[in-house]
């Protein structure tokens, strides 16, 4: 019997972003825009405790917004009704109030922007994460803003690896930000999906380890996405890559569920 509580996995498209592909490969394709996709997942529970893995962009973007500036509303290629995180949820049968737990793979703008709409939820972030987000060096702070999450009360704090559910774990995964984690699920199939969160932008990350150009700290995104893809390996795993600009190719996004 496969040791797990959850029932499925949906991977929810919330919209697009124009990027530099240097962005995604470090040094390697400075001028060349690309357009990806932002992405959270849905991971339905036996127990009724429905996880939220990244709130995606505020689902008020196009409106006088306070948890987007203006600086990064330029950087969103597609917003609409269909990628807001709301109607995903319809999709599968439920509503943001049935969200008990939300974890924040990293307090960037474009993953913790709907955070507001889960008010009744727990948060779970990594201390590192959350130290850093209060006051973040000059050079990244503009993908922060703390609208997003200073106001949260009941987050739960980690400190490294951990087990939060039956089939569910976090793993510290740093570089792209200091206390960045990505999520290992178990599928009631006995099959297993990494969702790798910016801890990897595009499979060229994995061979070799290229590391994505927005790295906070390289060395440690090196380390990362050389662990998610020993896991991969070990694991028979398969990883969701959130910024991948093929990732639709390789994925189906909800209303499918992943059993």
């Amino acid at each position: 019997m496969t040791n797990t509580s959850v029932l499925s996995v949906s991977i929810l498209p919330l919209g697009r972003l124009k990027l530099e592909q240097s962005i995604l490969t470090y040094r390697q394709g400075m001028g060349t825009s690309v357009d990806v996709p932002v992405t959270g997942a849905f991971i339905e529970m036996a127990d009724g405790e429905h996880i939220l893995f990244d709130t995606g962009f505020s689902p008020t973007l196009h409106e006088s917004d306070e948890y987007v500036p203006e600086r990064l509303k330029k950087l969103v290629s597609q917003f609409g009704r269909e990628d807001d995180i709301r109607h995903h949820l319809a999709q599968l049968g439920y509503r943001p109030e049935d969200v008990s737990i939300v974890v924040n793979s990293h307090l960037h703008w474009d993953h913790a922007g709907g955070n507001h709409l889960f008010k009744g939820a727990r948060f779970i972030s990594q201390d590192r994460e959350i130290r850093f987000a209060g006051h973040p060096d000059p050079f990244v702070g503009r993908v922060y803003v703390p609208k997003q999450y200073d106001w949260i009360e009941t987050m739960e704090v980690l400190n490294g690896d951990q087990v939060i559910k039956p089939g569910v774990a976090l793993m510290l995964t740093p570089g792209h930000s200091p206390g960045h984690q990505s999520m290992i699920v178990r599928l009631p199939s006995g099959k297993t999906i990494i969702l790798a969160a910016d801890a990897v932008f595009c499979p060229a990350n994995f061979d070799p380890a290229l590391p994505p150009g927005n790295a906070h700290n390289p060395d440690e995104a090196v380390m990362s996405i050389q662990r998610i893809r020993m896991l991969g390996e070990f694991l028979q795993a398969e990883t969701v890559i959130c910024h991948d600009p093929e990732l639709w190719a390789s994925w189906q996004p909800c209303p499918y569920r992943y059993q």
